[in-house]
């Protein structure tokens, strides 16, 4: 048996001590995000909410729809704020407008299917979150 310092664990040692104290000196600081980035997320987390909420209207859980419709017109509202300063912004803020309210008339038109097993007005809905991908696609096409 070999009776040594060892120069692997010294090493080992050293970085394990000088490991954190040389990531926190290198830590680079946080990026900001360009106004353009934040809106497109919000348009694209806008759509994807909206696409749930087809899905969920064609397997006829209202109850879901709702909710993703929900979500979709809370995206819909953060995005107008986050567009505002963007490059054709009148364009997306309205395109955003008109899928808020598509996305209202599609939940309470859930809502109504929901509550009164009303299969037109979950065809209704459905058509109203169609026409609200439609204007998800014209503000994507801004953004």
């Amino acid at each position: 048996m070999r009776k040594t310092t060892g120069l692997l664990s010294v090493l080992v040692l050293g970085a394990a001590v000088a490991g954190p104290v040389a990531s926190a000196q290198a830590a680079p600081a946080p990026a900001q995000v360009s106004a353009a980035a934040s809106c497109h997320s919000l348009v694209v987390k806008t759509n994807a909410a909206n696409d749930k909420a087809l899905s969920a209207d064609r397997a006829h859980s209202y109850k879901k729809a709702i909710g993703h419709n929900k979500a979709t017109q809370k995206y819909a509202v953060q995005g107008k704020g986050a567009c505002g300063h963007t490059r054709h912004a009148a364009e997306i803020r309205d395109a955003l407008h008109a899928a808020q309210q598509g996305a209202r008339r599609a939940e309470l038109n859930n809502k109504r299917a929901h509550a009164e097993h009303d299969a037109r007005a979950g065809r209704a809905a459905f058509h109203d979150e169609e026409e609200v991908k439609m204007r998800l696609r014209d503000a994507l096409r801004h953004v």
